[in-house]
């Protein structure tokens, strides 16, 4: 079969497409035919060599959807069936499963595109548990993504912000994959959106996806306007890490919780903490997203209440483009290559 391969870590010239076997569905797995997968900015770090358990060589890409071509012992899907990936499957077992935390599930390693075999490829050989129903209304186009955009933003926002409906959401990144999607999900739970981008052709497209305001400035240079036109947010979803991180903080009212969710550039930050305890500010983590999180997003995309923002579709041949696109920053919403 056909897929894109990463040996060594590099730039886009690492992403070499390539004839490899094709998988088989081991005990508990099956056989899923890709039809979609989506490119992520976490795919230029994997490529980039930022995640030193990444096992080399390994076929990139970490969000996919497909149908099911093969079974394996135990697996409990069917041939035929429509199916989205979560970023990996919980093990069921460990400390954190029994509490219903499956995001930090510590039993299973099973991670796409890093410890096993990811989507840019015409096949994937997934376990059973890491895998969800693809509602017939939503095209595997749009379903490809959902996990690590929408519902990675709703439980960030949801389970870890606890963001309350009339509340006002800061939101960095907001013309990305997540970011435009956060959006959206801050809308639904009934939030106030304030969007943060750096391009002013951009504005269009977020007033389009349900911001109510958007700041147009660089990555650190936000706070005073978002403090002027607020009085400083309750909730910021953090999408782009170090360049953007002080700015988001200090937009922040007191008693106000920052939700960090990306960080683009792997690099660290520095934070004062007498302005935390000044502030009673709260900086919180957010991983992955549940199953249960991606039930809701495919339900609300499968009725029309969340529009997935596809940004283009291009063959497998063309991963290497769509990696630089998304670098350059000339994306809004999410690029899927089909294989």
């Amino acid at each position: 079969m056909r897929a894109v391969v990463i040996g060594e870590p590099g730039g886009v010239e690492r992403l070499e497409l390539c004839d490899v076997e094709r998988p088989v569905a081991g005990p508990g797995q099956v056989l899923v035919r890709v039809r979609a997968v989506g490119v992520c900015h976490r795919d230029l770090l994997d490529r980039e060599g930022r995640y030193p358990f990444m096992k080399r060589p390994v076929v990139t890409g970490h969000e996919f959807a497909g149908e099911v071509v093969e079974v394996g012992a135990g697996a409990g899907l069917a041939v035929g069936d429509r199916v989205v990936n979560l970023h990996r499957g919980p093990c069921g077992a460990c400390e954190a499963c029994r509490a219903g935390e499956e995001t930090r599930c510590s039993g299973s390693l099973a991670s796409f595109g890093l410890t096993v075999d990811g989507g840019y490829a015409e096949f994937v050989a997934a376990d059973a548990s890491a895998l969800v129903a693809l509602p017939a209304a939503v095209p595997f186009e749009q379903g490809a993504f959902l996990f690590c955009t929408a519902a990675v933003a709703l439980r960030a926002l949801r389970s870890r912000a606890r963001l309350e409906g009339g509340e006002t959401v800061l939101i960095t990144g907001a013309s990305g994959g997540v970011g435009i999607h956060a959006v959206q999900i801050a809308r639904i739970l009934g939030a106030r959106v304030v969007a943060i981008t750096s391009r002013a052709e951009k504005r269009a497209a977020l007033i389009a996806a349900g911001a109510d305001d958007v700041v147009v400035a660089g990555p650190a240079a936000f706070q005073r306007e978002v403090l002027a036109r607020t009085g400083g947010v309750h909730v910021a979803l953090e999408l782009v890490g170090e360049p953007t991180f002080n700015a988001t903080l200090r937009s922040l009212r007191p008693g106000g919780r920052m939700v960090v969710v990306g960080n683009v550039t792997a690099s660290r930050v520095e934070v004062t903490p007498g302005w935390l305890i000044m502030r009673e500010a709260a900086i919180l983590g957010s991983v992955s997203a549940s199953r249960h999180d991606l039930a809701d997003v495919l339900e609300w995309a499968a009725r029309g209440r969340l529009k997935p923002v596809v940004a283009a579709v291009l063959p497998l041949a063309q991963a290497r483009a769509a990696q630089g696109r998304v670098a350059a920053q000339d994306v809004i919403g999410r690029i899927v290559l089909v294989p």
